[in-house]
């Protein structure tokens, strides 16, 4: 990502939470101090991951071999795309009116979820990409000014990112937006998942046809990035019960879902 996209990406994000947090204190009585600490434990998060996205790997060896004589590809997907897809979705979200009204404590609560989620999965990505240093599979063709990134194949964080976002996006619109007791709403829902993951795994398949990287690079970020987003929604949930116990969303009817995407 270039320089004026990261900057575009930044002001969207400071936009993003400011007017968002904004509206729902001027409703919600949620405790200022643990929220503008969990928000800027989150941006610390982000700024490390961003940090080791540029530093060497921590190995000498690859962990984990490969055949990495194929031919180099420019991304289908550029890192750019995936960026500004995740500032959609988390708008969406903050903006959007929910089955509770417009800029209700839903959109904060998943707002700030999402965001966590993704700086996270970029996070956890960054460390094992790091730790294992397995070449690309057109790591011998590789441009030479970027060979730090060449050795950074296990696992794919595009597709962690982005299964990540289908996720999370997935169940909380199967709570928030509509009903399952509503036939045409319900079909809308199923749509909607079938949607972000039908993306999800083209954003998995482009980095195998692109030769970025190996089929278990894409399965391994497509299973991290679904399982984080699903564990943190159902911790974002239990936030949303806590503070309204009278609320009732399709998670508390229900065993806690766990979508999982494996893009093949």
């Amino acid at each position: 990502m270039d320089r004026t996209m990261r900057q575009h990406f930044i002001i969207v994000w400071v936009y993003l939470i400011g007017f968002n947090s904004i509206a729902t204190f001027s409703y919600e009585k949620l405790k200022l101090a643990p929220e503008i600490g969990e928000w800027g434990l989150t941006a610390t998060v982000f700024a490390v991951a961003q940090y080791l996205d540029k530093t060497p790997t921590w190995v000498k060896e690859p962990l984990i071999g490969g055949v990495t004589d194929k031919p180099f590809h420019e991304n289908t997907v550029p890192t750019g795309t995936l960026y500004a897809m995740s500032g959609a979705t988390a708008l969406s979200i903050a903006l959007l009116p929910c089955n509770e009204g417009w800029l209700q404590r839903p959109n904060y609560q998943h707002t700030k979820g999402l965001i966590e989620t993704l700086s996270l999965t970029f996070l956890l990505t960054n460390i094992t990409k790091n730790s294992v240093g397995r070449k690309r599979p057109s790591f011998d063709n590789w441009p030479q000014a970027d060979l730090v990134d060449a050795h950074k194949s296990f696992f794919s964080g595009h597709t962690a990112i982005a299964c990540a976002m289908a996720t999370y996006s997935s169940m909380y619109v199967a709570d928030h937006l509509g009903s399952q007791s509503n036939d045409l709403e319900r079909a809308g829902q199923l749509s909607f998942l079938l949607a972000t993951h039908f993306l999800a795994g083209y954003v998995g398949y482009s980095r195998v046809i692109d030769n970025q990287h190996f089929v278990s690079d894409v399965v391994t970020g497509g299973l991290i990035g679904s399982a984080l987003a699903a564990i943190i929604y159902s911790l974002q949930e239990e936030h949303l019960k806590a503070s309204n116990p009278e609320q009732q969303s399709s998670l508390s009817k229900s065993p806690v879902k766990f979508v999982i995407v494996i893009p093949l």
